[in-house]
C-alpha cells in the first residue's frame, strides 16, 4: 500500500494558505488503485485534528476497492499561529471543493467525517451528493453560539488549558505517536475563541440543514465519548429524513478510529466497511 502524501492543490484556491507546512501526522494522503476504481471514499478530519487520526478506516476502505482521499483542513496540523488565522469558511471551502472535484472525477462517492467533519459533510450535501456518508461522533447542534464567546474572541485570541498525552490511544500513520506533544503544544493546550466559535456556528448551521440530508447515513456514537456526548447523534436520529441508522459503541470514546479500546475500534471501523458494502 503506498500512500502519496498530497490532494488535489486546487481544492485550496482561495482558502486560508498556512505559513507553515504539515507535521509528519497531518499531511493530506491519497490511495488510490493504479488500475482505477470507480468509487471513492472522502475522510474529512475534525476540529484541530489531523489527517493521520483516519489512517485506520482510509487503509481498510482502500484494501475494499475504493480509492481513498483525506485532506488537512486549513490551520490544522501546522502552527497554532495558522489555526488562529484560519476560519470555518476555509475550512468548508477546502471540504467542498474536494467534494465537488471527486463527484465529477467518480461514479460513487462516500463520504466519512469525524466530529466537526460531520458538520462540514451535512453542509456540503446540500450541494453535491454523496451515495452515502457515515457520521461518527457527530458534532451538530440546534443551538446557536453565544455571542460572549464571539465578543471575548475579540479580546482573547486564545486561553491556556491543561492537557497531557494520553498513550492508550494507539495510532496508525507512519512514526506514530511522534507528534502528539508538539500538536499538543500548538493545538490542544489551548482555547482558541474565535475558532471555537466558528465551531459552534457550523455546528449550528449543519443541525438546520441535517433534515435536507438525502443520502442514507450511518451515525456512529461512543458510549464513552466526553467530547461532544451522546445529544448530537440523538438529535440527528430524530431530525434526519433520510434512510439512516444509529450505531452506539459502548466502549468507544470520540476518537473511535484509533479508540483506546481495540475492540470498540474494530467495531467502528466494521461499521463503516459494512455500510459502503451494502447494495
Amino acid at each position: 500500500m503506498a500512500y502519496r502524501y498530497s490532494v488535489p492543490l486546487s481544492w485550496y484556491e482561495g482558502a486560508y494558505e498556512d505559513r507553515t507546512a504539515p507535521c509528519k501526522a497531518a499531511r493530506p494522503f491519497t490511495l488510490a488503485h493504479k488500475e482505477g476504481s470507480d468509487k471513492a471514499v472522502l475522510l474529512i478530519h475534525g476540529y484541530a485534528g489531523y489527517p493521520g487520526e483516519l489512517v485506520r478506516p482510509a487503509r481498510d476502505l482502500f484494501d475494499r476497492g475504493f480509492d481513498v482521499y483525506v485532506p488537512r483542513l486549513p490551520g490544522c496540523g501546522t502552527t497554532g499561529e495558522d489555526f488562529a488565522r484560519s476560519t470555518g469558511r476555509d475550512w468548508l471551502s477546502v471540504a467542498a471543493s474536494a467534494a465537488r472535484d471527486l463527484r465529477g472525477r467518480y461514479g460513487t462517492l462516500y463520504a466519512v467525517g469525524h466530529s466537526m467533519g460531520t458538520a462540514l459533510l451535512i453542509l456540503i450535501s446540500g450541494s453535491v451528493h454523496f451515495d452515502r456518508m457515515v457520521l461518527a461522533a457527530p458534532a451538530v447542534s440546534d443551538k446557536k453560539p453565544p455571542l460572549s464567546l464571539k465578543a471575548l474572541s475579540l479580546v482573547r485570541k486564545r486561553i491556556a488549558k491543561e492537557w497531557s498525552p494520553d498513550p492508550s490511544y494507539v495510532m496508525y500513520y507512519e512514526d506514530a505517536p511522534a507528534d502528539d506533544a508538539y500538536l499538543g503544544r500548538e493545538y490542544w493546550s489551548w482555547n482558541y475563541t474565535r475558532q471555537g466559535y466558528e465551531l459552534l456556528r457550523l455546528m449550528h448551521d449543519a443541525g438546520s440543514k441535517a433534515s435536507c440530508i438525502d443520502a442514507p447515513t450511518l451515525i456512529i456514537v461512543g458510549g464513552e465519548d466526553l467530547v461532544v456526548g451522546p445529544e448530537p447523534a440523538r438529535f440527528l436520529d430524530r431530525t434526519l429524513s433520510c434512510e439512516h441508522r444509529l450505531v452506539r459503541i459502548d466502549e468507544c470514546t470520540h476518537f473511535p478510529f484509533y479508540d483506546r479500546n481495540k475492540d470498540g475500534e474494530e467495531k467502528a471501523v466494521k461499521a463503516v466497511i459494512d455500510c459502503f458494502s451494502e447494495l
